[in-house]
């Protein structure tokens, strides 16, 4: 079995690559087989079965292919293959096509900036090329039933499906079947830690969320870092990562990766929750990477691409590691998420989704453990020797088509109908000779006149009777040739200005071209302005709203701080206010006791003043003796006895306070 890449095939591979290189390991089990790449491979740290011989090609020498060629029972090549090697279509061997990567789809997306004139001579380039490989193929290979849908499609316009195809097979198999992406059987391992702990921003124990496959301009990692500010303020310990090295082939660079960095910056996540790795990881080493993942994003835009695109290659390294995932609805490897409930599907471009998906992720293990034992079931599933069955099939038992050539794909010639051919059989009017042509003959022949004078008696009566007879109607004949070759000098110019009017109608016409032209390209950028404007305005946008929602938080709570310090100060407070109550009613209590003591010791006092006050006074008796003078004058001279003072009214008790009194 030869087995044509158009990709690199060695230690850092990509998709193509990888699909190449695992398919003849599985082959090889088998049959012999020779693995040729653009390249020549570097194989260090890849095991070869044995019978597996690798090798390579010149692009676009077809010498550099005839050596492998001669030596092939059949071939199994990449549909593009047949840009560079278009005799790849006359070969004797069976040929197998890989048409699992749509081109002429991913290629409106990759060229969707380019200029008008490129784009559309690239998609005219990219519609042959698929009219070719289908007519060019013994049997054809997909990745996914829906693209099997649109290249059945495409069969049947060309005229490719005919009955003696389905009467071999009714459901045609045989001719164009699945054969998607695998998954490796052996699971992985790994030898060191990749991601954790190796970079500064990432700490051992980060959530780390990785976007597994390439930076490709047709996929979406804008909206995924854009989600990000709103997940780190629910799960500040969540890391972004993107495997973001350059194409080891020879693709045409893309855009995206370093849009991807500079949104990034404006966010000012740049290497510090978002950290891009620029170096492709080989391929051997990919599971210290996976392994070290927590949970894997994958998102495109809404467009043809996805809708008919393979299950992408690093999407099955979900699977085969064991990782929850995240993706953007749509395709083929967000069905498998839904119906073997592998993670969340989003909305194209919905970054509130992708935040909701990942914090809900990053909060909580147990869904992320389920998730995981589900893609690795899944996983088991769809390694690559059950995935490879057809190919098997058909390299064991290797068939010719009658090939269809670019030709038959225009409609054919059907036999006239009954009505034209009688149409056909009426005769119909000859085609008129060019205006010049008329013109040049009515000048020579219009004017004519008599016979020419030879001598001799027949020469004088042909003069005369053509004098006599024919000349009045000669006259009238020259006229009528010189009006007519006048009418077709009229006719001549009449032309002639018309096709003037035709050329200034064309170069209007060019001129509009031109001006519409213009306005693509000026449509195309103000377009591309336009976006990146809106792309600034909404990462400033998303920026600020985060500025503000942090500060807002911070607001928040320092004033819960000074709230449960008020609150805090209020209940201390309260508690020296009752202890300070309850010191008064003792004061008041003292005080009442010690008004009490004072009057009983001012009572006691007036006592010991004023001994009489306390004594018995004797019984006063009044007799006639003190009526008498001479006893007045006697009771005169004895000194009355003093009458005694007034008791001083007791002290007035204080009233008792009461607790809460002022």
């Amino acid at each position: 079995i030869l087995i044509l890449s158009h990709d690199v095939i060695g230690t850092r591979m990509a998709g193509t690559g990888i699909r190449y290189w695992e398919m003849a390991h599985a082959l090889a089990a088998t049959q012999p087989v020779v693995l040729l790449a653009p390249q020549p491979p570097d194989l260090t740290g890849l095991a070869l079965p044995p019978m597996l011989t690798c090798g390579h090609y010149t692009w676009g020498d077809v010498g550099s292919l005839a050596p492998y060629l001669a030596a092939a029972t059949v071939v199994v090549a990449n549909g593009m293959l047949l840009l560079p090697f278009p005799t790849l279509a006359q070969i004797s061997q069976p040929l197998a096509l890989d048409l699992y990567d749509p081109i002429a789809l991913e290629n409106l997306e990759l060229f969707r900036h380019a200029a008008p004139e490129q784009r559309i001579q690239q998609a005219e380039q990219d519609r042959l090329l698929l009219q070719q490989q289908l007519a060019t193929g013994d049997f054809l290979m997909c990745a996914t039933e829906r693209q099997r849908d649109l290249y059945m499609g495409a069969l049947l316009a060309g005229g490719q499906i005919t009955p003696t195809l389905t009467d071999a097979d009714p459901t045609l198999r045989h001719v164009l079947d699945v054969v998607p992406f695998g998954v490796a059987a052996t699971p992985p391992t790994q030898h060191r830690h990749a991601l954790r702990g190796t970079h500064p921003a990432i700490p051992t124990d980060a959530v780390i969320v990785l976007w597994t496959g390439g930076l490709w301009d047709w996929l979406d990692p804008l909206t995924l870092i854009r989600a990000m500010p709103s997940v780190l303020a629910a799960c500040p310990q969540v890391r972004l990562v993107f495997l973001a090295g350059a194409h080891p082939g020879t693709v045409q660079p893309m855009q995206m990766p370093q849009r991807a960095e500079q949104l990034a910056a404006e966010l000012g996540l740049l290497d510090q929750q978002v950290i891009f790795y620029r170096e492709w990881i080989p391929y051997a080493e990919r599971a210290d990477a996976l392994l070290d993942a927590d949970i894997a994003v994958s998102l495109h835009h809404n467009h043809l691409e996805t809708t008919y695109a393979a299950v992408r290659s690093r999407f099955l390294d979900h699977l085969w590691a064991g990782l929850p995932s995240v993706v953007s609805e749509g395709d083929a490897a967000a069905a498998l998420v839904q119906t073997h409930k592998l993670g969340y599907t989003v909305a194209a471009n919905d970054g509130a989704g992708v935040a909701h998906a990942l914090i809900r992720l990053a909060e909580d293990a147990a869904p992320r453990a389920e998730y995981a034992r589900n893609a690795q079931q899944l996983g088991a599933q769809l390694t690559w020797t059950p995935v490879l069955g057809p190919l098997r099939h058909f390299c064991q038992h290797p068939t010719k088509r009658p090939r269809a050539g670019l030709g038959q794909w225009l409609p054919a010639a059907q036999p006239p109908l009954e009505q034209e051919q009688r149409m056909s059989s009426e005769p119909t009017t000859p085609a008129l000779p060019p205006l010049d042509e008329l013109i040049r003959r009515a000048e020579q022949l219009w004017q004519f006149g008599s016979p020419a004078d030879t001598g001799g008696r027949i020469s004088r009566i042909a003069r005369y009777t053509f004098a006599r007879l024919l000349a009045p109607v000669i006259a009238q004949q020259r006229d009528f040739n010189a009006t007519s070759v006048q009418l077709f000098y009229a006719l001549r110019q009449q032309q002639e200005q018309l096709q003037q009017q035709r050329e200034e109608l064309h170069a209007v016409l060019a001129q509009v071209l031109t001006i519409q032209d213009d306005l693509h390209r000026r449509m195309d950028s103000f377009e591309r302005e336009s976006q990146q404007w809106l792309d600034q305005i909404t990462g400033e946008l998303h920026h600020r709203i985060d500025t503000v929602a942090a500060y807002t938080g911070e607001s928040h709570a320092y004033l819960d701080s000074r709230i449960d310090i008020l609150a805090q100060a209020e209940g201390s407070l309260h508690d020296r206010v009752t202890r300070l109550t309850y010191t008064l009613q003792l004061l008041d209590d003292a005080l009442a006791a010690a008004d009490e003591a004072h009057a009983t010791l001012a009572v006691q006092f007036a006592h010991q003043q004023h001994p009489a006050l306390s004594a018995p006074r004797p019984a006063q008796i009044t007799t006639n003796a003190t009526l008498d003078p001479n006893n007045r004058r006697r009771a005169a001279a004895v000194p009355p006895t003093a009458a005694p003072e007034p008791e001083p009214p007791a002290p007035t008790p204080r009233p008792r306070r009461k607790r809460g009194d002022a």
